[in-house]
């Protein structure tokens, strides 16, 4: 019997290893090519906390096996920096300040509406440009006065009856905007807006990328439904859901890709990118690019608040010529995402 379950833990070791490994290649592989590799991305910050958990399981119970999880926790480093961090800040008066806020369609699904409790933060805050992603057009407002500069894209959809889209305030100048085009539906968009700071003009690219489907419905048919012809039927169908959202979102990725080629200004990207870290799609965005968590942010960097604050979703990216003197997660606006914020100092 002892046998049997050392055989087994050993499996289960084995796995939780291998698993991890996975994840750390899913940002070189494009899920165009092969999208499995992405879904261990996903869920890299679980495999890293189960690996740990054995490490630590091995040490009290005197194996030496612990020495497996550890090194090769370890080997991902880097990875592990892109989800931890631990920075002060060095904002200085003049610095520009920025936010990106995905607002959950500012509650309205739940009879209530967080317009009002945000427009009051905004104002308060004094933030140089906000980016407002998941906004509704009919049902919120942002203080004109505060933020004098306003645009707001509609999502080119045929049922969009609250006016569903991006929407950036500024107290600066806006010189151009333009909606980047994706080469299928979607309910995600991404747009860029040129602005005046100061003589600077600074390129923001705001940007919702697909999301990956994943409903309550989901996690509780998967955990609660008995393994049997419904569960294998369901989690097949849930696959193939995942994969074409997975892949959607990366062509996605290369289509805001293209559009900044030939910016001939210096690029912030910020918004909710519905992927983690250790993917394809931060790889990309990311390449030559900075991100203000690892320059300046703190903690454990979640910024999906649901079921459990654990994902770290949305980003604030920024060419190298630009440098982040602050950055802070702020979940004090009810959403299913945090605020984030950050500050730079201009060329």
């Amino acid at each position: 019997m002892k046998k049997l379950i050392s055989k087994i833990t050993d499996l289960v070791n084995a796995l939780a290893i291998v698993a991890l490994l996975i994840a750390y290649l899913s940002p070189y592989v494009d899920p165009s090519d092969f999208w499995p590799v992405s879904f261990f991305g996903l869920i890299y910050k679980p495999l890293l906390l189960l690996n740990l958990f054995l490490a630590l399981l091995w040490i009290f119970l005197k194996k030496r096996r612990w020495m497996y999880n550890v090194f090769f926790i370890l080997i991902g480093f880097q990875f592990i920096a892109r989800n931890i961090q631990f920075n002060t800040s060095t904002y200085a008066p003049g610095d520009i300040k920025i936010c990106t806020f995905n607002t959950n369609v500012l509650r309205v699904y739940d009879n209530g509406n967080t317009s009002k409790e945000l427009d009051e933060y905004l104002t308060e805050k004094e933030y140089d440009v906000v980016v407002l992603l998941e906004w509704l057009n009919k049902k919120g407002s942002v203080n004109s006065e505060a933020y004098p500069h306003q645009q707001f894209i509609r999502l080119n959809a045929k049922q969009n009856r609250y006016d569903y889209g991006i929407k950036l305030v500024s107290k600066h100048k806006i010189v151009s905007w333009e909606r980047i085009k994706y080469d299928h539906f979607s309910n995600n968009m991404a747009a860029y807006f040129d602005i005046d700071v100061d003589g600077t003009i600074i390129r923001f690219m705001a940007t919702h990328l697909q999301s990956n489907g994943v409903s309550s419905r989901d996690y509780h048919t998967l955990v609660n439904v008995e393994v049997g012809d419904e569960y294998k039927s369901y989690a097949l169908n849930f696959a193939k859901r995942l994969r074409k959202l997975i892949i959607r979102r990366s062509n996605q990725t290369k289509t805001i890709l293209e559009a900044l080629e030939d910016s001939p200004y210096p690029v912030i990207i910020l918004g909710d990118f519905n992927d983690t870290p250790q993917s394809f799609t931060y790889e990309t965005l990311k390449k030559g690019r900075k991100d203000a968590f690892i320059e300046k942010g703190n903690g454990w960097g979640a910024t999906y608040l649901k079921p459990f604050p654990i994902m770290r979703i949305d980003y604030i990216l920024h060419d190298e010529e630009l440098t982040c003197t602050s950055y802070k997660c702020v979940s004090d606006i009810k959403s299913d995402h945090a605020l984030l914020e950050a500050s730079f100092k201009l060329p």
